[in-house]
């Protein structure tokens, strides 16, 4: 181990080793398919010698099963590098707890500064998807403030007599 890791990288790291397959593609469709205007191009077949290679195609884009697992291994390697980096900034804070100031300042200091602003506008989108979320559930929840433990039981029992009424037409 190398100094300054702690258990949680060690953890972390033998996670971090192979990103969901189908999630790495879907971020290379949806990356190249807005790269091109949402579509279109052709098909290069330069490479089919012999193996055949598991293609994954969203309308006429197709990314080999090759280019995948690079680029799966490449972002493995950079969300290592930078939660190593910004474990060694949070640990220079003197801190116990990493914070998005820590990835930002990781972030400068492996020189991706032009990568600061879409993580700090892709965590304000974070944390207001979160907070919509937080608030749907709430509101879906039903108010019990101020009722005694047996109120609620009592409501309890009602809609599942209510549950059982409709599901088997007996009371």
């Amino acid at each position: 181990t190398s100094p300054g890791v702690g258990w949680w990288w060690l953890r972390y790291h033998t996670m971090a080793e192979q990103l969901p397959k189908s999630s790495v593609g879907k971020i290379c469709r949806e990356s190249l398919l807005s790269a091109r205007g949402g579509g279109g191009g052709g098909d290069d077949d330069e490479e089919k010698e012999g193996e055949e290679e598991e293609e994954l195609a969203l309308s006429d884009l197709k990314i080999p099963q090759a280019t995948v697992d690079l680029i799966n291994a490449v972002s493995s390697e950079f969300i290592t590098l930078l939660a190593e980096q910004a474990n060694t900034h949070m640990e220079e804070a003197s801190k116990k707890t990493m914070m998005p100031q820590h990835v930002y300042e990781a972030l400068d200091a492996l020189e991706f500064p032009n990568l600061v602003s879409a993580a700090q506008q892709g965590g304000k989108d974070a944390a207001s998807q979160a907070k919509k979320l937080k608030e749907k559930r709430a509101a879906a929840r039903p108010n019990t403030d101020g009722m005694t433990e047996e109120e609620l039981a009592d409501e309890q029992e009602e809609l599942l007599r209510q549950a059982r009424k409709r599901a088997f037409g007996d009371e």
